[in-house]
């Protein structure tokens, strides 16, 4: 019995800590590179759910993911454009201070509470720094289908909600990261 306590505290000490966020080094961090929605729109609760997430990196040739050092420190926010340049979208006006997202280095996320629309249709997405909106990357043609995230459609090509399952560890592309080193500075 002292046996099957032990595994079964085991596996639920593994389970938790897949989600959630520490602090290391007086810097958040925030399970960078990994799928943000396999754990905000699956194991959390409503009030964390997020519309769409990922992690911005300084170069795409980083081999650690949860190095911070490779990770774009910045105030990060994303706009979601039309096909002819014209923010449709953006998490600039989108803030909650009391998220433990913000503590996390580099992430950019929406929350589902803070955003009532539904995602439908085809963007490129411009991430940019806050204060001096310096644009740091752009993905172009992302569609969106209006579909919700599930963790068995996480890399739909037809609705890239969690911008880590394409773009991280085990992604098919290149994780986010900083295409215009001229503002490479403001990932400190």
């Amino acid at each position: 019995m002292i046996i099957f306590k032990i595994i079964l505290g085991s596996i639920a000490a593994l389970f938790i800590s897949a989600c959630g966020s520490e602090e290391v080094s007086g810097v958040g961090w925030h399970f960078n590179g990994r799928d943000c929605l396999a754990c905000h729109n699956s194991d959390l609760g409503e009030e964390k759910h997020l519309v769409i997430a990922g992690t911005l990196y300084k170069n795409k040739d980083v081999t650690d993911t949860d190095d911070l050092t490779n990770v774009c420190n910045a105030d990060l926010v994303f706009h979601l454009t039309d096909l002819s340049g014209n923010i449709v979208y953006s998490s600039a006006s989108y803030t909650d201070r009391d998220s433990k997202g913000y503590r996390g280095a580099g992430n950019i996320f929406l929350l589902d509470r803070l955003f009532d629309q539904n995602l439908n249709g085809t963007y490129h997405v411009r991430i940019a720094e806050r204060t001096t909106n310096r644009v740091l990357a752009v993905g172009l043609n992302h569609p969106f289908s209006g579909v919700e995230y599930t963790p068995k459609n996480s890399q739909d090509d037809s609705n890239r909600l969690s911008c880590n399952a394409c773009h991280g560890k085990a992604g098919t592309q290149d994780p986010l990261y900083v295409q215009f080193s001229a503002n490479l500075d403001v990932c400190q």
